[in-house]
């Protein structure tokens, strides 16, 4: 679980019995008393459409389960026999023991090339909470780190089996009151605290589950293809930790300057923001920091990273243009890597983010109405949006937009027995015309459908239109 993932262009199943659950008395076959009832719940108004075929709340709770998984999350959500109660962030954190305490870690990110990069900047920046690992590097006896941002009702989790060690990638799925409600849960429910408290219900899916999505976790945690290893990403694995804050542990950088001060301006007026305190984030020292997740990662056995942004970029950044920065980029443009972080510390447009700022505090404290809320997603500099490939390059023809906006999942690497698979960017002249067809579909379609998923990255008409003719030919 890291920043860094990049996730897909591409846009199940029944419940099973579970086993091995109930009570802890011998000889005793008296199922488990339920921890919550979700049964009186009314359907949620705008359900995922990609998540909800898969099974929802209980559905999903017992599948999770009936795989016997041994991770440390898998192991605390199973343990009753019926699903834990969470009512907030806060609670699922003390469920894996990331409550609190000398154990835990956290660090903040303005800037994301995961599956919510695009709603990721300073003020409304993606948090990781994850086990501290001392500078010995040992790793932690159970793992399992928790990804978060304000936005989307999900929580994104990783957690490490003790026998395999291998990973396993989870995606909580929670409801809110919003959630029934004919008009669905508005701005303000989802980017202020309100997102973080008060859940009513939620459902679990592993990364089995979502292979087949624009959720896929292996597209960015696998990247050597369909049975290999799964790994951490942390793109930016060394100082100065560009984008990481706050950051005071040995030096302070100038992401803690400059991100963690934008951060604090905007949320002065909340208590907590990815169930860490405010003051706690404010004023952290050995506890949050890029480097305690360096720790992880390093201790974890992640140390090379495929098409790192490293030290040598912030440096070269400094006098200029980045010649190392540029040659990751080149390399993401012909489809052969993920996105790189982008080269400078603040992917904000200054306007655009001052704006959304004090449209955020305003009604905050109740001195603006909730649906005055400005869009907090919508604050990147046109620079930023490019670079990160939010967006095509402007005037790339047909075949060049394909391999950045798809080749990230489309590249051949995937499960060959999934359909999406079937269309990989980097043989584009060997594609049936099927398959070139179905891609032209999903290109000029719109909403949940259109390709890329709009939480990943959004053609122009003239990319559509480069893109149609290139999979015409």
């Amino acid at each position: 679980m890291n920043s860094a993932g990049a996730h897909c262009c591409y846009v199940l199943l029944a419940a099973v019995a579970l086993t091995g659950c109930g009570s802890d008395e011998p000889g005793d076959t008296t199922p488990a008393e339920p921890s919550v009832d979700w049964s009186a719940l009314p359907a949620v108004t705008h359900a995922d459409e990609e998540l909800a075929p898969l099974g929802e709340r209980l559905a999903s709770f017992q599948r999770i389960c009936a795989r016997g998984r041994a991770d440390s999350f898998a192991t605390a959500l199973c343990a009753s026999g019926s699903p834990p109660p969470l009512d907030d962030l806060t609670d699922l954190l003390a469920l894996v023991d990331l409550g609190s305490g000398a154990a835990r870690a956290f660090a903040l990110t303005g800037n994301s090339t995961s599956l919510v990069a695009r709603s990721v900047s300073s003020i409304n920046p993606r948090i990781i909470v994850f086990p501290r690992v001392g500078s010995d590097l040992v790793p932690p006896a159970t793992m399992t780190a928790v990804g978060f941002v304000r936005g989307e009702q999900f929580v994104e989790i990783v957690s490490r089996d003790p026998v395999t060690a291998d990973l396993n990638f989870y995606l909580l799925s929670f409801e809110q009151r919003c959630s029934y409600e004919e008009g669905g849960c508005d701005r303000a429910s989802l980017f202020t605290e309100s997102i973080e408290r008060d859940w009513t219900a939620y459902s679990v899916y592993d990364h089995q589950d979502l292979e087949a999505t624009s959720f896929d976790c292996l597209s960015c945690h696998q990247p050597g293809g369909v049975g290999s290893k799964r790994i951490l990403r942390m793109q930016e694995l060394e100082s100065p930790w560009l984008h990481w804050f706050p950051q005071r542990l040995g030096q302070r950088t100038e992401s803690d300057r400059v991100l963690l001060a934008q951060f604090g301006e905007a949320h002065a007026f909340e208590s907590q923001y990815g169930g860490i305190e405010l003051d706690t984030i404010m004023n952290a020292l050995d506890e949050g920091s890029g480097a305690q997740l360096e720790a992880l990662v390093r201790a974890e056995g992640f140390a090379h990273q495929p098409n790192p942004f490293d030290a040598q970029i912030a440096l070269e950044t400094k006098a200029g243009e980045s010649p190392t920065w540029e040659a990751r980029f080149e390399a993401h443009l012909r489809g052969e890597a993920i996105p790189v972080p982008y080269p400078n510390v603040d992917v904000t447009d200054p306007v655009k983010r001052a704006a959304a700022a004090s449209s955020y505090a305003s009604v905050v404290q109740g001195a603006a109405t909730r649906d005055t809320l400005l869009d907090l997603r919508d604050v990147f500099s046109d620079d930023a949006s490019a670079r990160l490939s939010f967006r095509p390059w402007p005037g790339a023809d047909g075949r060049s937009v394909l391999l950045q906006m798809c080749a990230r999942c489309h590249d051949g690497r995937g499960n060959p027995a999934l359909p999406k698979n079937q269309f990989n960017v980097l043989e584009l002249d060997n594609l049936s015309r099927d398959v070139k067809n179905r891609a032209i579909a999903r290109v000029t379609a719109t909403g949940l459908r259109q390709m890329p998923p709009p939480r990943v990255g959004t053609l122009t008409p003239d990319a559509i239109a480069a893109v149609v003719a290139e999979l015409e030919k």
